[in-house]
């Protein structure tokens, strides 16, 4: 995304065809989240719903790529009911498995991104699931959006409320960060937490010398559970991964002197 306080996608391919100029007056209230049933990308997109009578505002690709489609002001295409069209924003997100679907981390964390962008943008206040924020499958007979409805749906909302937050300031951190006791075990609160330095290195086992799996960068957000423990001089948590893979990440120098993640 080029901006995401102005809502300025990586690309823009505006579609001519099935969508409707203008929305009759209406305001948007909602955002619609769909699944491509397949790994597309903004171009497979725009080919494919220039013969489909079909199209959405934004399609967020694998690796994370946003693509612009239909202008916001503009009514797509999208949700098979007419009402919702026209005071909806509809976003698409890739696939990158099928049995079961399932996104990638890069969609979830941009499409997420793109939620919370949206819904400062119209004034529909903190992402929330069935309240400003729908599945496909409320409009219409469907299934869509999978996996973002089902078990990557907690993941999802916790990262567009964490972004909203940080792009907004109204719902700071008001929990405490994670306590470590006398025997050196850490209470973590399970959730989400924000990323607050610059880069954040997740790895294998919570230690300093343990392969790096993945980084996180400044606002961006994990899902914690309750473990906690102190090695190598740091307050290490952990967290499951998409591949159902156990990871770890610093929370903190051991003298929690600074604080890495902020709850969110």
């Amino acid at each position: 995304m080029k901006s995401w306080e102005n809502l300025e996608a990586d690309e823009d391919l505006i579609l001519s065809t099935h969508m409707t100029k203008g929305r009759q007056g209406c305001k948007v209230d909602k955002i619609v989240l769909h699944h491509n049933g397949g790994n597309l990308t903004g171009r497979g997109c725009y080919d494919v719903w220039q013969t489909r009578e079909a199209s959405a505002h934004y399609q967020v690709a694998a690796d994370g790529r946003i693509t612009q489609l239909v202008w916001d002001t503009d009514t797509a295409w999208h949700s098979g009911d007419w009402n919702a069209n026209l005071t909806s924003i509809g976003v698409e997100h890739a696939d990158i498995s099928t049995d079961p679907w399932s996104i990638s981390e890069a969609t979830l964390d941009n499409g997420a991104h793109l939620v919370a962008a949206l819904c400062k943008h119209f004034g529909l206040g903190r992402p929330q699931w069935r309240v400003n924020v729908f599945p496909h499958s409320d409009f219409t007979s469907t299934s869509c959006p999978a996996s973002l409805a089902g078990n990557q749906n907690a993941a999802y909302m916790a990262k567009a409320q964490a972004y909203y937050d940080s792009m907004t300031g109204s719902h700071p951190a008001t929990e405490s960060s994670p306590t470590t006791t006398d025997a050196g075990k850490v209470n973590v609160v399970a959730g989400a937490y924000v990323v607050a330095c610059d880069s954040l290195n997740v790895r294998s086992a919570p230690s300093t010398g343990a392969t790096v799996v993945a980084s996180y960068g400044r606002g961006q957000t994990v899902n914690l559970d309750h473990w906690g423990t102190v090695a190598d001089g740091y307050i290490w948590g952990r967290y499951t991964a998409y591949s159902g893979a156990i990871r770890y990440i610093a929370l903190a120098p051991a003298d929690k002197s600074t604080w890495y993640l902020a709850k969110a």
